[in-house]
């Protein structure tokens, strides 16, 4: 299910999760910008799309069947104050922006969850290649 930034998920209520791959991972050199609004985290997976950027200085989700994005499911404080740090920080409102924010269904274990996840946009490099293992930061 799509949903462009500033929209609510599942029966119009505000998601409080994000599933996170790159730069915002607590181990990304970005995670200072949601930190303080982080209430937990747990280590998810992705599916349905795969993971680019190898050779980039930081990565994109392509839609892809069989692909697998490891990453860290984040339940946020204060989630609509959160996404609009981190919707600018992406640029999901430039004129062609690199990530646009979606609800995607998030494995956590065998639970499936619904979360947003900022995925590639228009302006994904077209030299992105794919990250072999799904795994930014393996």
């Amino acid at each position: 299910m799509e949903a462009r930034a500033g929209t609510h998920g599942p029966g119009d209520m505000m998601l409080d999760r994000i599933f996170v791959y790159g730069t915002l991972r607590p181990s990304g050199h970005a995670f200072h910008l949601v930190q303080p609004f982080v209430v937990r985290h747990c280590p998810a997976v992705l599916t349905g799309y795969a993971l680019v950027g190898e050779g980039h200085r930081y990565p994109w989700c392509v839609k892809s069947a069989r692909g697998e994005v490891v990453g860290e499911l984040l339940w946020l404080r204060d989630p609509e104050r959160a996404l609009e740090v981190l919707d600018q920080y992406e640029g999901v409102d430039d004129p062609e922006p690199e990530y646009v924010r979606v609800v995607a269904d998030v494995m956590i274990g065998r639970e499936i969850v619904p979360a947003w996840v900022y995925v590639g946009g228009p302006a994904v490099p077209g030299d992105a290649v794919v990250v072999e293992g799904g795994d930014w930061y393996a």
